[in-house]
């Protein structure tokens, strides 16, 4: 169920530059969200400018007090007018929507992989697999230490993130795909969730491939209405066997933003 519904802001902290932790008084979405889901938020009140809403991952809940935080970089106008609501300012929005992360119930052991802001809507899936008790190796990637997301965050759960920046400032000294393939070289597992850059996603999906693990991709794109109804979101994903696949055009929305690997068409 979603609710569209006046949310306080009770907290608005800068976390690094250009980057917001945003917490939302909604208990209704709080007790609903399910991991990989988003909410659709208008960043002022009153007027059409800017006119569309702004989807945002559900970065994590405190459902004793009806609480949702989401994690977001500065990059446009919106965001940029998002940074500056204070604190008691009251933000319309929609959610939970989207269709959520899946579960397998035989998996023991996950690897997550997370670009940039890609930690984003992992974060809450990660509390959601160590409570079911399974074991997770997290990667994250940034171009600099600066821009890592959700290391203290991680540590709090008592996991060490793995970290890899492109300028060597923290962790392996390259891209994060490059520090996947050598701990899927190290060890096995049984699934691979990611969020990140598309560039990065493609590469995480063929790497995958080689090691014949599936798993699953959250997308990210610009949409309008956020409930499957104008399209604006659609995306190419591959359907059929093998060898006899045909391209056809999912709602990020409604559809997503969670998807298979191997279904996506990242080009």
């Amino acid at each position: 169920m979603s609710f569209s519904i006046k949310a306080e802001i009770t907290a608005h902290v800068k976390k690094a530059a250009g980057l917001y932790r945003l917490d939302l008084y909604a208990p209704e979405i709080s007790s609903e969200v399910q991991p990989g889901q988003f909410v659709h938020l208008r960043v002022r009140d009153g007027g059409y400018d800017p006119l569309l809403r702004r989807p945002f991952s559900i970065y994590d809940t405190n459902k004793s007090r009806g609480e949702i935080s989401i994690i977001y970089r500065v990059v446009g106008r919106g965001t940029s007018i998002l940074a500056l609501r204070p604190p008691h300012d009251k933000l319309d929005l929609m959610g939970p929507l989207g269709r959520p992360f899946t579960f397998w119930e035989e998996d023991e052991k996950v690897i997550l992989v997370a670009g940039g802001v890609g930690m984003a809507p992992l974060y809450l899936l990660v509390k959601a697999l160590l409570k079911k008790g399974v074991h997770v190796k997290v990667l994250l990637g940034a171009r600099t230490e600066g821009e890592l997301v959700g290391t203290e965050d991680l540590q709090e759960l008592k996991l060490k993130p793995c970290v890899a920046t492109e300028d060597g400032s923290a962790g392996f000294k390259g891209l994060v795909t490059e520090l996947l393939k050598e701990k899927l070289g190290e060890n096995s597992f049984h699934r691979l969730y990611t969020c990140g850059p598309r560039p990065m996603l493609k590469e995480v999906a063929r790497v995958a491939a080689d090691f014949q693990l599936k798993g699953e991709v959250s997308l990210e794109e610009i949409m309008a209405c956020g409930v499957g109804a104008c399209l604006g979101c659609a995306f190419p994903i591959k359907t059929g066997e093998k060898g006899a696949q045909e391209t056809v055009y999912k709602k990020v929305c409604a559809q997503g933003p969670a998807f298979s690997l191997e279904e996506v068409i990242y080009d």
